[in-house]
Parts: structure tokens; sequence; C-alpha cells
């Protein structure tokens, strides 16, 4: 059964947003943006899944149906009738399966560091090792991130993104969401997407998640996709580069 998720609000603006967290953290990922929202345009409903921030407690199987069907009990419980879809990396899968099937509802989409929409097509000893990571504690969640992502950025960064994980997420949840982008995606990744999307992409990210891939990965399922490489960020645009994140979410959702 869908459940009204947890959520925060800035903004009183005409221009509605869901905005929806990633694997390794709530909607906390933001913050360095909450700051510089133009309140008066846009209304931004920052929702964490089942599992994560305000949801914590909330139990389910950790599913991409399940996860679309409490993002649109939650839009009911907001009164709205239309709004656009902000997803960041895992839950990019979720903002494009309702593109594809709520059409009357969801007015817009924005994607960042999206995976692919037939998933990343992980092998049974990878999706194990990303189970295993989601469990463990903090200093084996770091040690996963220094192997995901190397020496780019600080120690510090590293420590800080493992020990939010750690503060924000229920290690069941977080490993029960491997499968939805590890190995499943999209219930149908051919079924078309008709309502303008933007992929904001960190071209310091995996390759899979890179503007060239992301271009020929959606570009057969958007029929009106827009994709705006960020060039010295990685997986977490919204952190690395925070006004230019927000500028481009807002002004695609604005219809600019």
């Amino acid at each position: 059964m869908a459940e009204i998720l947890g959520y925060s609000m800035v903004g009183v603006g005409p221009t509605r947003l869901i905005l929806l967290n990633d694997w390794m953290s709530d909607t906390s990922s933001w913050d360095q943006c909450r700051a510089l929202i133009d309140t008066q345009r846009g209304s931004w409903a920052f929702l964490d899944l089942r599992g994560y921030g305000r949801s914590r407690a909330i139990r389910g199987v950790h599913t991409l149906s399940e996860a679309a069907a409490d993002v649109l009990q939650t839009a009911d419980s907001l009164g709205w009738a239309r709004f656009g879809v902000v997803g960041h990396s895992m839950s990019s899968l979720i903002a494009l399966h309702l593109a594809q099937t709520q059409r009357e509802r969801v007015e817009r989409v924005v994607v960042i560091a999206p995976p692919p929409p037939a998933g990343l097509g992980a092998d049974a000893a990878t999706l194990d090792y990303l189970r295993s990571v989601a469990l463990a504690g903090t200093n084996q969640r770091l040690a996963g991130l220094e192997l995901m992502w190397g020496d780019r950025l600080s120690p510090g960064w590293r420590a800080f993104k493992a020990a939010r994980w750690q503060e924000t997420a229920d290690p069941q949840a977080a490993a029960d969401y491997v499968d939805l982008f590890g190995k499943q995606g999209l219930p149908d990744p051919r079924l078309p997407i008709r309502v303008p999307v933007l992929a904001i992409t960190g071209e310091q990210d995996a390759e899979v998640m890179r503007a060239a891939m992301v271009r020929e990965l959606l570009a057969p399922l958007c029929t009106n996709l827009v994709v705006q490489p960020i060039t010295e960020s990685g997986h977490y645009p919204m952190q690395e580069a925070p006004p230019l994140t927000l500028t481009y979410v807002e002004r695609f959702m604005a219809g600019a």
C-alpha cells in the first residue's frame, strides 16, 4: 500500500517540484542548494524514500513500483495534480518511470547522474558486494567509497559521505534498493517518455553516467531530451557545484 513519505518544503511559487534522494543519503544532499532556491518561483518538496531520512521508519519492500506509488500518494496529500520530478542516481529511475506512466501528472523531469534505463547490469558478485557495503558500518562503507570513487576528492569528503550514509539510511533498505539500479532498471526501458527531460551529468563520474553515454542510452527513450554536463563534477553535482546545478534545474523546470 502506498504511503505518504516524509518531506520538507521550500518555497511557495507556482512551479511545483518533487525531489527524491539517492542511494547514499536522504535529501540532505541538497542542503547546499536550499538557500539558493527562488522561493517565489518554485515550491520544492524534498521527499525521502522509504528507509531514508524523514521516511526511515516507513517499512517496505523498496522497489521501483512501491516508490513511484509513494510519490504519487505524497503528491496527492499536497494537492498537486501536476508537478515536476527531480531524481538523482538511483531515484532517476523512479523519475523516469513516473514520466513514462503518469504523463497527465508529471510535467517535466530532471535526472542527475542517471544509471542506464535497464539498470547497470551488474553481476551477482557485484550486487552482493554493494549489498554488503550497504549493510556495513561507517569504516567499511568508507573503504567502499574509496574503491568506487578513488581519490579525486579529499579524504574528508569521502568520510563525510560515509558518515551521512550511516546517519540517514536504514542499512537493510539501502541493501534492498541495490536491485533497483544494479539489476532491474525500468520495468519497460523502451516505453517512450514524451515529457521534457533534462539529464545533468558529472563528467568525472563513472563513464556510464557521463554525458556521452547518458545521451546514447536516454535518447531512444526520451522524445525531448537535453543533456547538460558539468565538467568538473563527479556523482554529486548538487554538492560539488551547487549554484550551477540549481540554476540548471530551476531554468529547466520553469520552461527555459
